[in-house]
């Protein structure tokens, strides 16, 4: 499977091409379009989260803590690849 920064990058162009922009794709511009997709290291902050393995787990020490919970759920595949 295509790595998600790579498929981004070639929505991207292949999105400025039919928008009628040309893109000259060659080492150098090809390391300014990989630069900048990747995410920046504040985009990554939520990795830095403690992340309970369960909802229940994170109940009871939120509770003991006085602090809220963030629940993320979703359905489906986050690439929308269902």
């Amino acid at each position: 499977m295509m790595e998600p920064v790579m498929m981004t990058g070639i929505l991207c162009i292949g999105l400025m091409s039919i928008l009628g922009q040309t893109v000259d794709l060659n080492e150098e511009s090809a390391a300014k379009w990989r630069d900048y997709l990747r995410p920046k290291q504040s985009e990554l902050a939520f990795e830095e989260s403690e992340w309970r393995p369960t909802f229940w787990e994170a109940v009871v020490e939120a509770q003991k803590g006085g602090k809220p919970i963030l629940l993320w759920a979703m359905n489906g595949h986050p690439l929308a690849c269902t």
